[in-house]
């Protein structure tokens, strides 16, 4: 073997190991992302529920209520702890719109929107939309 054999050998190995620790770093991050995703869509899915809870009636001539308007879910900062031991916590912002979409049928919308920073740098939004008629 001569020393350039032995070089381009070297050189060759580094560049392997170099491109398999790369895609070792890259599907870690990824998977920790897609970890960061899921929990968001969990907690825009508990607002959703929250807010689907919330009493409207339109029917009957007496006692009709609606609490399905905006002001009563204002925005609201979750914690999402991703491995449920408190390392890797990432707080996130719930912010909750309520439309109405028609007046006959009753129907409103609801969307909740989960914000929140991966590694602090990159700003993600989470949205959860659905269609709520009044209590029957």
């Amino acid at each position: 073997m001569t020393l350039a054999e032995v070089v381009v050998a070297m050189a060759i190995t580094g560049l392997a190991v170099g491109g398999i620790v790369t895609g070792y770093i890259y599907s870690t991050t990824s998977a920790e992302k897609a970890g960061y995703h899921l929990v968001a869509n969990a907690r825009a899915m508990e607002r959703i529920e929250e807010v689907r809870s919330a009493q409207w009636v339109t029917t009957g001539s007496t006692n009709l209520v609606d609490y399905l308007v905006a002001t009563n879910f204002p925005s609201k900062v979750v914690t999402n702890d991703l491995s449920g031991s408190g390392a890797g916590v990432v707080t996130a912002t719930l912010n909750t719109y309520i439309t109405q979409v028609s007046t006959n049928p009753p129907l409103k919308r609801i969307r909740v929107d989960c914000i929140w920073k991966f590694k602090g740098v990159e700003t993600i939004t989470n949205t959860i939309e659905t269609l709520r008629a009044p209590d029957q």
